[in-house]
């Protein structure tokens, strides 16, 4: 999730777990810094300067359990002589739990998560988009009146209502997932391997689809609160333009794609989609996906660029997303 929905996580968290007898400042310092902590892994991965490797290194071995539990117990050391009010034990679980709770939220969101390293499964419920304000700001006002009024109980609350919320995502999700299934076999006559369904722009009302065939892809959206059926664009992964070419970049972004990709040719060449984010734009004569890579040629190999988004287009898919939540 984002930077400030962490921190009022983490802020949460810290109150719940820590004595009443701890300050509120400490207590806000201590959810809030600690919150942020395994996201800081995305500044080391820009020394590599290697748009694979910060892929790669976000959300790894930062956002593990085994490696909590040791970087719970070096933060409990250093900052034990600011919390001599509590044992040190009581200090260790709440910053582990600050940590835990943290990559536990990130599981919900697209990007995987890799929980259990240095197994490399990355975990993604896929039920909540990254930013979500109607998860975020429950929970801020619930935490804000439980620090005034020195009440867990508001906390707790807070806490609640911010999980019945994902597990509202996962049903709205499934839902959809059922739904798009339908329309599709009743529709396609195409055997479907996978089928992929995720929230766009923060909100759980309107659902991206993908549904992966034999060759390709079919992409379409829907919301909660439509009945007609849906319709689906096709997109054919092209495998044929790469799969002659054993290189390693390329496997790379196979996998962290989750081989959901398309190849497609621009003036400067091949050009690698990750169908995960969906498009931003869909025109007839301008089909743009939220993240592709350039395929540079060289004599090691291919090397790898993320082609730049504009700003004009990321405010126009969130008006687009807008539209289609409330016009259907």
């Amino acid at each position: 999730m984002d930077s400030i929905t962490q921190i009022v996580l983490g802020i949460a968290v810290a109150h719940v777990c820590l004595d009443t007898k701890v300050g509120w400042k400490k207590t806000v310092a201590l959810g809030a810094i600690v919150a942020t902590l395994p996201d800081l892994d995305i500044y080391v991965a820009k020394f590599f300067q290697d748009p694979l490797t910060e892929i790669e290194i976000h959300r790894g071995l930062s956002h593990s359990i085994l490696f909590f539990v040791f970087l719970s117990a070096f933060i409990s050391y250093l900052i034990k002589r600011f919390f001599k009010e509590i044992h040190f034990f009581k200090l260790y679980i709440t910053v582990f739990l600050i940590l835990l709770t943290h990559s536990l939220l990130d599981v919900f969101t697209t990007w995987g998560t890799q929980l259990f390293w240095p197994y490399n499964e990355k975990f993604a419920l896929k039920s909540v988009f990254v930013v979500d304000v109607f998860y975020t700001i429950p929970l801020l006002i619930f935490v804000v009146l439980g620090l005034k009024k020195h009440s867990k109980k508001n906390t707790y609350i807070g806490l609640i209502v911010s999980s019945l919320y994902l597990i509202w995502g996962l049903i709205a999700q499934n839902n959809i997932k059922n739904k798009a299934m339908l329309d599709f076999k009743n529709q396609y006559n195409e055997n479907v391997l996978k089928t992929t369904v995720k929230p766009t722009f923060s909100n759980s009302v309107l659902w991206n689809v993908i549904i992966e065939t034999s060759d390709g892809f079919y992409l379409s959206d829907r919301s909660l609160f439509e009945e007609q059926k849906m319709k689906f664009q096709y997109f054919p992964r092209n495998e044929a333009f790469i799969q002659n070419l054993a290189d390693e970049n390329i496997n790379r972004l196979k996998a962290i794609t989750e081989n959901q990709y398309t190849i497609t040719k621009n003036e400067k060449g091949l050009v690698f989609n990750d169908l995960r984010f969906g498009l931003l734009k869909n025109d007839a004569n301008d089909i743009q996906f939220a993240f592709s890579y350039q395929l540079i040629p060289t004599k090691n190999g291919f090397k790898v660029e993320e082609i730049p988004k504009s700003k004009r287009d990321g405010v126009q898919l969130l008006k687009n997303i807008w539209t289609r939540i409330f016009n259907q």
